[in-house]
């Protein structure tokens, strides 16, 4: 019997939960980079990242586990704004487009996850601050596991586990 190729993956919104800016489409590039996770766009708004959050991405990506962002936004603006901060190149993907369809922008991820990684089957977990796109999202992968940011954990610790949970195979 052939045994398929897992991949876990886990999507991270951006706005209001990876970073606290509610909509960086808003701001005004170029970015500077003026601290540690922390840049300000040529009107003088700032972005910072969530350290908190940051720490979890990190250790799961350790464990094995595909990241993509999935957010709601403009991509070149999103994307620039990741670049400054050092992260465009920490995700596996970037599913960033201008429409709130994210299912439509986990699909694209998910395709391409099955064409560089080989995956077979999925595993999904997803972390955002807001829960309005999840009937889309579940429509198209029901058993998408989601973890509301600064609901469901407030500690690194808390964090990873939440996320190690939606994972139910084996853990790596």
């Amino acid at each position: 019997m052939r045994v398929s190729k897992l991949c876990k993956v886990l999507f991270i919104d951006l706005d209001g939960t990876l970073w606290d800016h509610k909509d960086v489409s808003q701001m005004k590039p170029p970015f500077k980079k003026i601290g540690e996770g922390m840049i300000i766009d040529s009107i003088g708004t700032t972005l910072k990242i969530n350290e908190t959050l940051l720490e979890i991405l990190k250790t799961i990506k350790d464990e094995g586990v595909l990241l993509s962002t999935l957010s709601w936004n403009n991509p070149d603006i999103a994307l620039q704004a990741l670049e400054e901060l050092g992260l465009r190149n920490f995700f596996h993907y970037h599913a960033i487009e201008y429409h709130p369809r994210k299912d439509l922008m986990a699909e694209k991820a998910l395709t391409f996850f099955k064409e560089r990684y080989n995956c077979e089957e999925f595993e999904i977990a997803y972390i955002d601050d807001r829960d309005i796109h999840l009937n889309d999202l579940r429509k198209k992968y029901p058993e998408t596991c989601f973890i509301m940011a600064w609901r469901d954990f407030s500690s690194i610790s808390e964090g990873v586990e939440k996320v190690k949970k939606c994972f139910t195979k084996a853990f790596p």
